[in-house]
């Protein structure tokens, strides 16, 4: 199953590109479904790229993410995620991000879901599948470009984030 989307920023492919390939480790500064990030370098650190993967506290539970292609000059970052609490018929869930200039001040960036299931679930889940993440899909891209465009996260991350952090104390 995949969902490929692709988008326009009214902001430079580089200030994309540092949100999304530099500061790979902070996507909980603007995406609503995570709330705590951090980068991971236990394992092999691929040329270039900031960190092996990070580490992610999200609304259903903790994800391990492995950075499989930086590409600096392409701006394009593919990672794979084992989550704690992911079913047994995910065998695989990868996303990929590629940022590319239009002009000065506009760029395009391409996202790609990729969820691979065990055969016959993938005839019976892959439609709500589709459904649960084209939604979760949405809200990320609408976080992503108002976090790049106006330099500060979405009005839906910062209510997440209050909710959490009432939630941890």
């Amino acid at each position: 199953m995949q969902i490929k989307e692709q988008f326009t920023v009214e902001t430079s492919a580089d200030k994309v590109w540092e949100v999304l390939g530099h500061n790979f480790d902070s996507v909980a500064d603007w995406a609503s479904g995570v709330y705590v990030s951090q980068g991971n370098t236990s394992d092999r650190v691929l040329l270039n790229a900031p960190y092996s993967g990070r580490v992610c506290e999200t609304v259903i539970g903790r994800f391990d993410e492995t950075i499989t292609r930086y590409d600096e000059g392409e701006k394009v970052v593919s990672y794979t995620a084992k989550g704690d609490k992911m079913p047994f018929f995910v065998k695989q869930l990868s996303n990929s991000w590629t940022v590319t200039s239009l002009s000065d001040d506009k760029c395009q960036v391409e996202m790609c879901m990729e969820a691979s299931l065990l055969p016959v679930f993938n005839i019976i889940m892959a439609p709500m599948m589709r459904m649960q993440f084209s939604g979760v899909v949405k809200k990320t891209i609408e976080e992503l470009k108002y976090f790049a465009e106006k330099g500060v996260a979405h009005p839906r991350k910062v209510e997440a984030q209050q909710k959490y952090q009432l939630k941890a104390t």
